[in-house]
């Protein structure tokens, strides 16, 4: 599962400790991000999508990029028509790792195509 920037949910320690019911991963991810603002319990997730996720780490139910996502009823922010333009989702992207980055670059290629081929 991926999130609306494409992180992988699979890879996410909150993720992996809800579905595993795994509480030491919950506690990582508490004490690995956004400096222990939020507590092991805070962290339950069932990953970023759909937009009505009811059990959404209390973190990423915050967040700028899926609020817009969400907002704009888009299944990524590949999908959308302001990716080239978005700076919120660019300046996040390009401090992630080079494998989001070029997880999203194949997504809004295949985006772009899929337009390409409605317009024909």
């Amino acid at each position: 599962m991926l999130g609306y920037c494409a992180i992988n949910c699979h890879n996410c320690p909150a993720y992996k400790g809800t579905m595993n019911s795994d509480i030491s991963l919950l506690e990582k991810a508490a004490g690995s991000f956004w400096n222990g603002a939020y507590s092991a319990r805070d962290w339950i997730c069932l990953g970023c999508p759909p937009a009505d996720q009811s059990f959404l780490a209390k973190f990423c139910a915050k967040c700028k990029i899926r609020v817009c996502a969400t907002g704009r009823k888009v299944q990524n922010c590949a999908a959308c028509t302001d990716f080239e333009n978005c700076s919120q989702l660019h300046e996040f992207i390009k401090g992630e790792s080079e494998e989001l980055v070029w997880r999203m670059m194949l997504l809004r290629e295949r985006f772009l195509d899929r337009q390409l081929q409605k317009d024909a």
